[in-house]
């Protein structure tokens, strides 16, 4: 890759991170209220006692709203959430990644080192995401690896007259979305592997590839201790044949990871019980194959090994229910949580057929 960035931290994510957009758009309104003073702010959001807190009291009086910078927010893994993402408030702001979120695109997000015994840090977004998107440990920072750099921005006026005509607004939304786009993979890695292979090889075919290897079982445990200390090195299959199987398999995970799949469409767990539907618990039963959210409302037909499956640092259901203790689950809420069950189910055999592979990869390397 060209290109590589640390996800974005704000020092206030209960002020500057939501699940309901409405709700974000409330605490953002006081922060450019001018009747409301630092003072009055910081007593509802305690910012004087962080260096985030003081670095928005600093500005806040120097930025306009900006609707457009609502934005969705890879907060952890299967849990996009709405940012305000403005700059000059974010504790650690990312603009040359944002930037790459401009348009459509995905990023690899991975982790240099770990904290943890075993490596399964590798996973995919849309969005601009956080700093602990794949996990909140010591020294497991998140990198995100976009798939299309999106760099000069083209600022020639398309539209003549434009204050005459009003049309300022328009040329300024061209100028923001009129970017040259170029694969982020390096060029002379898709050239060696279309002449070793005899065969035109793209960017996406590498992408997958790479996704494919990292959820090897195999791969991760052979090089486990090297993977504690730097990022993933990937070997390439000898054959296309092999590295196409590979690319298919990898292509499969990120279409899963995405809740873009096809295959979701049959959801493998049910929400039998109707109910307030507030998270109370996140309690797991092994023999019924449950977890109870309260007393009486449960999600079924989860394995073990999905309800103990990890991405990075979190164990992936337990973790999205953590995070909404006291909160009502709405419809949209259930659904989205059958789908992870569903895709976490569906990742467990691409992974098995992966490492039927895999060896074959690593033969006269």
């Amino acid at each position: 890759f060209y290109y590589f960035q640390a996800g974005a931290t704000t020092g206030q994510d209960k002020l500057f991170i939501d699940t309901d957009k409405e709700s974000l758009r409330i605490r953002i309104a006081m922060i450019f209220n001018k009747v409301i003073d630092d003072n009055q702010l910081d007593l509802s959001f305690q910012l004087k006692k962080s260096q985030a807190g003081k670095k928005l009291i600093e500005n806040r009086n120097r930025v306009n709203f900006d609707d457009k910078l609502f934005k969705f927010y890879s907060y952890r893994v299967f849990d996009t959430r709405y940012l305000y993402s403005e700059n000059k408030f974010l504790w650690r702001s990312v603009e040359e990644l944002q930037k790459q979120f401009i348009r459509k695109n995905m990023a690899l997000v991975m982790t240099k080192s770990l904290s943890t015994l075993f490596f399964r840090h590798i996973f995919i977004t849309e969005n601009i995401g956080d700093y602990s998107f794949i996990s909140d440990k010591t020294r497991e920072v998140n990198y995100y690896f976009p798939f299309n750099l999106y760099e000069s921005i083209n600022k020639k006026p398309i539209f003549k007259s434009q204050a005459r005509l009003d049309l300022a607004s328009v040329q300024k939304e061209l100028d923001e979305y009129s970017e040259d786009k170029k694969s982020n993979i390096k060029t002379e890695i898709i050239q060696k592997l279309s002449d070793v292979y005899k065969k035109r090889i793209t960017p996406e075919d590498v992408f997958y590839y790479i996704y494919a290897v990292l959820y090897s079982p195999i791969y991760r445990k052979k090089y486990n201790e090297f993977l504690k200390i730097d990022f993933p090195r990937i070997p390439f299959a000898k054959n296309a044949e092999l590295f196409m199987k590979l690319v298919k398999l990898g292509e499969e995970l990120i279409n899963l990871h995405l809740l873009k799949s096809e295959k979701l469409e049959n959801l493998s767990a049910k929400f039998p019980i109707t109910g307030d539907s507030r998270v109370k618990k996140r309690q797991y039963d092994e023999k019924s194959g449950r977890i109870y959210i309260n007393n009486t409302q449960y999600f079924e037909g989860v394995a073990p090994e999905i309800w103990n499956y990890y991405i990075g640092g979190y164990q992936i259901l337990d973790k999205w229910l953590k995070d909404r203790i006291d909160k009502v689950l709405s419809a949209e809420d259930v659904n989205h949580f059958l789908k992870v069950i569903t895709a976490l189910k569906l990742t467990v055999e691409p992974q098995k057929e992966i490492d039927k592979l895999y060896p074959e990869v690593e033969k006269n390397l």
